[in-house]
């Protein structure tokens, strides 16, 4: 199996996912002034470690993690879709929907991975039975 397609777009993706974080923080995304800013990024480290911890798993041929990547890469194009309508609607950035200029890389790669990641899963599980 080829994975070198799919081994680009998740590596996108982390980066396309922090620079969203680091947009949403700079933006003053409205959601800071309710939890704080050491709340947002702690919540945000958390939940960028679970994609790692997916990729570790598709790298290994898990198809759990293949279909829990496309959970993944799913959210994160709606998310860009929705920063980028909320922003456009509002017309509002600063202290409003920071986030519109990531969010186009969120659907476009995220709308990928999950292309791939359906291509690419293993159609079967990936461990191998012993016979004696």
């Amino acid at each position: 199996m080829n994975k070198n397609k799919l081994i680009i777009l998740y590596l996108f993706m982390f980066i396309n996912h922090v620079a969203h974080v680091f947009e949403e923080t700079w933006g003053r995304f409205w959601i800071l002034n309710t939890v704080g800013l050491g709340l947002f990024l702690t919540i945000n480290a958390f939940l960028f470690c679970i994609p790692v911890i997916l990729f570790y798993f598709v790298l290994h041929n898990n198809r759990w993690a293949y279909m829990l990547s496309m959970v993944y890469a799913a959210f994160m194009a709606l998310q860009g879709v929705g920063h980028i309508i909320a922003t456009m609607i509002t017309g509002k950035y600063f202290d409003g929907f920071a986030g519109g200029f990531t969010g186009i890389g969120l659907f476009l790669i995220g709308s990928l991975m999950i292309y791939y990641l359906w291509i690419e899963r293993p159609i079967t599980s990936h461990k191998t039975v012993i016979q004696s």
